[in-house]
């Protein structure tokens, strides 16, 4: 019974996929109608496929009542079940061939047909086809992902009586649109009788929910009307941007959309016949607004040129193939490129006028841009200078600056002075920079601007004090009685002397940046260094001579695992500083005291550790890595369990170490789904909507993919005990 039922659990279904759809229907004579209803979706959200068999209501109207019911007369009691026959792609087809769709768009459509017999009634029939649900990421209606869809069609008395037939739409509008390019299309509609066609806007209908994504039959009329997000959308501003418009005579859409996202449309065509209405069909579907890879010329070149007279220009048009510029020298006419960032020299300082002119083939159609700059040459004339002096290289640092900066063809318009990227000053002659900071180079840059446009600059560096490379304090990593001091300098300061103390405890080098001492005496050395400017700065270097002991310890919690877990490594010791752990593939990072390891076999872990005193040490460790097997009894789903709060056998899990991704469903014996897991630590408590079941066997479907990348799969029966 149990898998009788799994088979039919795709009806119960619902997902994220309705897209559109319409019905239509076609009087064949002798009260038969064909009815036709066409449906899309989603390719890559369409969960689940289409319904099969779709059900379609019939539904009569009663005036006593004054409400609408199923007419069990007609029809297989009152609907029509139509099976499943096709299942089609749609093509992203946009109305500018150079423009270009992404490759991620894809629609799906089927369409289901059927003939009824529908003798006259007074009042007509409402034939209604429901679904649940449109996209979640819809942006012009509220709760899309709550709100279904109902695509209904209404066989009025004149139409039962006349043998009439709807208006029938001609295409289905574009599944992809782009956003700020007009959207244009032709919503024209067909009728065989030659009824007088009426265009206009409509709100589309909500239908099925999610708790009860595929009524059979339909809910009964009247329906209920989507809600738009509004502000800012409603029925005169279904997309944004420029407002839609429908022509009312002759179906034909406009407008521009600038915002990129899903959104609901709603049409409708009336039929009218001696001045009265007696038909209208309805169709509403999604439009998918976004980004079109588009075919477009450009290309920059500065508006001012003051480097001579070459220019070099610098294409930045988007799916060219073919280029063709025309460079406009008087002096050169016809000089021309067809390369795709060409250079060129031109005869004169002027200004001057450059096209460029772009090919491709896109979607069989032949595309071409063109685009215009104008700009101007000018001789180099400018010469930035200046000069920056040092004041006090105490607290504050002053420095003061000399411009003599000059353009010998035009008038100089501006100054900009920046400190280490900031500015600083837009005056020709700045005012005395002060920094509270003396251990720090100053990076000063000049930048001038002459009246057309030309600039250039000047950057020098000031150097404040000495950068020095040392440590405070170092070590020998072993007992020595010399040393070698090393105080290394940074650039090429112009630094007049060395002074190292205790005096009797230099070897050698003492008017030196790396002198030789004599650790017999004392651990700590003295040293002054004096610059060009007077500048002077001072400092220790304390030696630890005792032998370092690092004193490591590693461990690996746990040591021992499968494939898939992980593992914590750690290593501690004395006044450690790096470390550089080896083999690096299953770390999650081969530098800190305590990385994460995932080894796939087993594997030795090796860290060379290096203290603050620069000495080095090594330490390993071994973690184990067992052997994965997808299969019971490695893997365990239990076939009872009893929800009866005794703390004992209360949840139901599905049990295994290897496990990485799993799937878990369960059923009713009617195959209604009453749980489902994605995670082995969630299990069932036996509960369905707040309410704990009654004893029961129910039916499961478990899919298991091991850490080892096999994948496991299992139908059974778990029984709930009480």
């Amino acid at each position: 019974m149990i898998g009788i039922l799994l088979m039919v659990l795709p009806q119960f279904s619902w997902g994220t996929h309705i897209v559109g759809g319409e019905m239509n229907y076609r009087c064949l004579g002798n009260d038969q109608y064909e009815i036709q209803l066409t449906i899309f979706r989603d390719c890559d959200t369409g969960i689940p496929d289409f319904d099969n068999p779709a059900s379609i209501g019939i539904f009569a109207f009663d005036a006593i009542t004054n409400s609408y019911f199923l007419d069990t007369g007609v029809g297989q009691m009152g609907q029509l079940l139509i099976p499943l026959t096709n299942n089609d792609t749609l093509d992203p087809v946009l109305t500018d061939p150079c423009l270009v769709v992404p490759p991620n768009v894809c629609v799906n459509t089927t369409t289901y047909t059927d003939t009824v017999s529908l003798p006259f009634r007074a009042g007509g029939y409402t034939l209604a086809y429901q679904r649940c649900c449109r996209n979640m990421n819809i942006l012009n209606i509220i709760d899309p992902l709550d709100t279904g869809a109902t695509y209904p069609v209404e066989i009025s008395e004149t139409s039962l009586l006349e043998c009439n037939s709807n208006a029938v739409f001609n295409e289905w509008p574009p599944i992809y649109v782009c956003v700020n390019e007009p959207l244009d299309f032709d919503h024209a509609a067909t009728d065989i009788d030659g009824d007088s066609l009426v265009y206009k806007l409509c709100t589309p209908f909500q239908g099925a929910s999610p708790d009860f994504p595929m009524p059979q039959p339909p809910n009964a009329p009247p329906f209920t009307e989507v809600v738009w997000l509004n502000p800012p959308y409603d029925l005169n501003n279904v997309m944004g941007g420029i407002a839609m418009s429908i022509d009312s005579q002759t179906g034909f859409l406009t407008g521009v959309p600038n915002t990129i996202g899903q959104f609901v449309v709603g049409i409708c065509v009336e039929e009218y016949r001696d001045g009265n209405l007696i038909s209208t069909t309805r169709r509403d579907f999604q439009y998918n607004v976004g980004v079109c890879g588009e075919f477009v010329s450009s290309f920059f070149v500065p508006e001012v040129s003051c480097e001579g007279l070459e220019v070099n220009f610098d294409d930045q048009s988007v799916n060219a193939l073919d280029y063709e510029w025309n460079f406009n020298d008087p002096a050169n006419p016809g000089a021309m490129s067809t390369i795709s960032n060409p250079s060129f020299i031109y005869s004169d300082t002027g200004t001057y006028t450059v096209m460029l002119a772009i090919e491709a083939t896109i979607n069989s159609a032949i595309c071409t841009d063109t685009s215009f700059q104008t700009f101007s040459i000018y001789e180099h004339s400018l010469i930035p200078e200046f000069l920056a002096d040092i004041v006090d290289c105490e607290d504050p640092i002053n420095i003061d600056f000399a411009n003599s900066s000059v353009d010998t063809v035009f008038d100089l318009t501006n100054w900009q002075w920046t400190v280490n990227g900031t500015v600083f000053s837009n005056s020709e002659n700045p005012p005395t920079f002060i920094s509270n900071n003396n251990d720090e180079d100053f990076e000063i840059q000049l930048i001038i601007t002459n009246e057309k446009g030309c600039q250039d600059s000047l950057t020098q560096i000031i150097n404040i004090g000495i950068d020095l490379e040392y440590s405070n304090d170092t070590a020998t990593c072993e007992p020595v009685s010399t040393f070698d001091l090393a105080v290394n300098v940074v650039g090429n300061p112009d630094i007049t002397s060395w002074t190292w103390m205790p005096s009797a405890g230099i070897i050698s080098g003492g008017n030196t940046n790396t002198p030789t001492v004599d650790l017999t005496l004392t651990d700590t050395y003295y040293f002054s260094v004096e610059y060009d400017d007077g500048c002077i700065f001072e400092d220790s270097i304390v030696v630890n001579n005792s032998g370092v002991d690092l004193g490591l310890n590693i461990s690996a919690t746990p040591d021992t695992l499968n494939v898939g877990q992980t593992s914590q490594l750690e290593v501690t010791g004395n006044n450690l500083d790096s470390y550089d752990w080896e083999p690096t593939g299953s770390l999650d990072d081969p530098t800190i005291f305590n990385p994460v390891a995932e080894p796939v076999a087993s594997t030795e872990y090796t860290t060379i550790v290096t203290d603050a005193n620069g000495c080095i040490d090594t330490i390993s460790i071994l973690v184990v890595v067992l052997s994965t097997i997808c299969e019971e009894p490695y893997l365990f789903m239990p076939n009872a369990f009893t929800p009866n709060g005794d703390s004992e056998n209360d949840i139901l899990f599905v049990e295994g170490n290897v496990i990485d991704e799993m799937y878990l469903a369960i059923y009713d014996r009617w195959g209604e789904k009453v749980f489902e897991s994605k995670d082995k630590s969630i299990g069932w408590n036996g509960m369905y909507k707040d309410e704990l079941l009654e004893p029961d066997v129910y039916g499961y479907y478990l899919r298991i993919k091991c850490v080892n990348g096999e994948e496991y799969f299992k139908k059974g029966n778990i029984s709930l005990i009480r």
